[in-house]
């Protein structure tokens, strides 16, 4: 992919419940990012754990000293 189409931009629309468009405004607001950047940054986490999930591994939430608290599954 040249560096031309990384920064080529494709405009969506997109149909969003009222309560799904409120999480993503908080999430932005949160990050200090606007709402597209949260959105890119969700698909490219969704993106890791499908590659990980394909590959046989397991996508977990540890705590500071690295004990299990949750298991994500479903995806």
């Amino acid at each position: 992919m040249s560096v031309e189409d990384k920064t080529k931009r494709i405009q969506i629309n997109l149909d969003l419940s009222p309560e799904l468009y409120q999480t993503i405004s908080d999430l932005a607001q949160q990050m200090n990012q606007e709402n597209a950047e949260v959105l890119l940054k969700a698909i490219a986490l969704l993106e890791v754990v499908v590659e990980a999930k394909r590959k046989g591994k397991y996508i977990w939430i540890t705590d500071e000293n690295q004990n299990l608290e949750t298991e994500i599954i479903g995806i």
